[in-house]
């Protein structure tokens, strides 16, 4: 799925904010070649394994450091887990919207934020007294900010934890629990993915050009080689169909009370310890959330059957494509997709689940089958490549131009 949505202290520098970058006027300002900033940001999980801590929120700490007023404000609306803000020089509470105003050297900010967050009755985000698995979106909320024209954040993200503690991110380690965070494709740098610290247990691998760790906590059953075998046959196919797939993967798996189902972010996922490489219905899990992290946009908020068809199709083609299943065996998990789906009579809706996600399946199929496999190639890389939302009119549009006239296994 896409959505849903340690430690004595974490630092990020220079986290890549949703922006809004304004030119200024003066003329003094726009002469001046340095347009850098720096974003510290550091969470205190000190107290994690001393009695109930770790149930607690955590302390955080932003300290912005600039030369000159290049970062001028950050706006965001917070929602519930965010309590506490205080900041100098200038902070204000405008409607349902923080401001942040800062100085020509920058500023500090200072809030509680609760990580732990509950799907159901488990978890899609926890910390224990022995490790931790979130986001790393979670550790800031959602901000616009003004900025100088032209100006860039030079990002790492720091962890200060206990002796025996490991921390593991989608970034590179550039030394001791210190990463470097780079998006050439923003102006603003913001970490993403996720993010599991603790004592851990972690394998690492060159699969295909990308760079593979499976990681756990140490003592729980996830068979870390078993799941390094599985991407080793089948990520070279993934990358076939995915030319753009990135260069680094992290997948972060955990016991209960984690959410027993899997969960998607940039260059990582999350994985129940005990989901199946490969379903009863002979799909895959792993490659439904790979082809997630392919995609480089998500359809419109009423087509999440293309986000989630398009996944669990291609978690079949692409295990029979690697050799995984046979001939046989993909007409009957197509044909058994088809029964389940069959009394949906209407795919737009907000989230895709179940029988519509079958349905979606077969739509897939018989798109495939209708404009061949070259032409269905092309339409998956042009739903991955980076832009806006897909709507189902845009699937029709791009399926009709890629099969030269109007194709039949979509509706209008």
């Amino acid at each position: 799925m896409i959505q849903p949505h340690l430690a004595r202290c974490v630092t990020l520098a220079g986290i890549a904010l949703l922006s809004t970058s304004y030119a200024h006027s003066s003329s003094t300002e726009q002469s001046t070649p340095t347009r850098e900033y720096q974003i510290q940001i550091e969470a205190d999980f000190s107290q994690v394994a001393h009695g109930d801590k770790h149930t607690e929120c955590t302390p955080v700490t932003v300290e912005v450091t600039q030369k000159q007023r290049v970062l001028r404000e950050l706006r965001w609306r917070a929602p519930a887990s965010y309590q506490g803000f205080n900041a100098e020089p200038q902070l204000n509470k405008e409607q349902d919207e923080w401001v942040w105003r800062l100085g020509a050297s920058g500023g500090t900010l200072r809030y509680c934020v609760q990580l732990n967050h509950q799907r159901g009755i488990r978890y899609d985000a926890l910390i224990t007294p022995e490790w931790a698995t979130f986001r790393a979106d979670d550790l800031f909320p959602a901000a616009a900010s003004v900025a100088l024209k032209g100006s860039r954040s030079e990002t790492t993200l720091q962890f200060n934890l206990p002796d025996d503690w490991s921390s593991i991110t989608q970034y590179p380690e550039t030394s001791e629990h210190r990463y470097t965070i780079s998006n050439p494709a923003r102006r603003f740098d913001r970490p993403t993915g996720w993010i599991q610290l603790g004592k851990l247990g972690v394998r690492r691998d060159k699969i295909a050009d990308t760079r593979v760790a499976v990681s756990a906590p140490v003592g729980q059953d996830l068979a870390r080689l078993e799941l390094i075998t599985f991407l080793t046959f089948t990520l070279p196919t993934v990358r076939d169909w995915f030319p753009g797939f990135p260069d680094r993967l992290l997948i972060v798996s955990a016991e209960d009370p984690l959410w027993r189902g899997a969960l998607s972010g940039p260059r990582s996922l999350f994985l129940h310890t005990e989901r199946p490489l490969v379903s009863e219905n002979g799909t895959s899990t792993v490659l439904h959330e790979l082809v997630h992290v392919a995609m480089q946009r998500q359809a419109t908020n009423d087509a999440d059957w293309i986000d989630e068809g398009l996944a669990e199709y291609l978690s079949l083609v692409l295990l029979h494509r690697a050799g995984g299943i046979t001939d046989g065996r993909l007409k009957k998990a197509l044909k058994k997709q088809a029964e389940w789906g069959k009394t949906v009579k209407e795919l737009a809706r907000k989230s895709s689940q179940a029988e519509a996600t079958a349905k979606a399946v077969t739509v897939f199929a018989a798109l495939h089958e209708e404009m061949g496999d070259r032409a269905f190639r092309q339409l998956v890389r042009q739903l991955a490549e980076p832009g806006p939302a897909i709507s189902a009119q845009d699937l029709k549009r791009y399926a009709d131009t890629l099969h030269g006239k109007g194709v039949q296994s979509l509706s209008e």
